[in-house]
């Protein structure tokens, strides 16, 4: 074999090796730019199934919570102050109940009467031990200074913190909406 013939093969070798580099190259780029996309959508629906599992293990805590914290009636207002408060843990017990107690002579002397439907629920923020729940609400309120039923539309922002015997509520929020308030008459 003569000195041509082995520098082609030599430049032969270069290029095949040039080229199996270069379809690498190539062939990874395309992997991560077609590859990112769906990774991402597989992380989010991994992420959904976890908040639906997760709203799943709240809502029996923060349904009957909010219709215990958030509905009274003055012929048993301390009954209802009695349930809210089991639903509640730490400080915001203490804090609850000095609220309620302040609001228990207006309640009795207007006769108010507040009732709560079924909130709506929506994962704020999950985790083992705390977590958020945001609780749509509809509430009603009679009383004998109201000429009907006013109801109000608002937000409240629950946060539950685990306890040894399950979720408690460690605070709650509420965002009134000042557009959906309404005096209608008598249902």
């Amino acid at each position: 074999m003569s000195w041509v013939e082995a520098v082609l093969r030599r430049r032969r070798r270069q290029r095949t090796v040039w080229r199996i580099a270069l379809v690498m190259t190539v062939v990874t780029a395309l992997v991560l730019f077609f590859g990112g996309p769906l990774w991402q959508q597989h992380r989010a629906r991994q992420d959904t199934q976890a908040n639906k599992a997760a709203l799943q293990e709240y809502a029996p805590v923060v349904r009957p919570a909010i219709r215990a914290l958030l509905a009274y009636d003055y012929r048993d207002f301390d009954g209802a102050v009695a349930r809210g408060r089991s639903f509640l843990t730490g400080p915001f017990a203490a804090e609850y109940t000095a609220t309620m107690a302040s609001l228990r002579t207006t309640a009795l002397a207007e006769q108010v009467v507040v009732t709560v439907n079924d909130p709506s629920l929506s994962l704020d923020k999950r985790g083992r031990q705390r977590a958020e729940v945001r609780a749509y609400v509809y509430q009603e309120r009679r009383s004998n200074r109201l000429a009907g039923v006013e109801s109000t539309y608002c937000e409240v922002l629950v946060t539950l913190e685990r306890v040894e015997s399950g979720w408690k509520v460690a605070r709650f929020a509420i965002q009134p909406n000042p557009r959906i308030v309404r005096v209608s008459p008598t249902k």
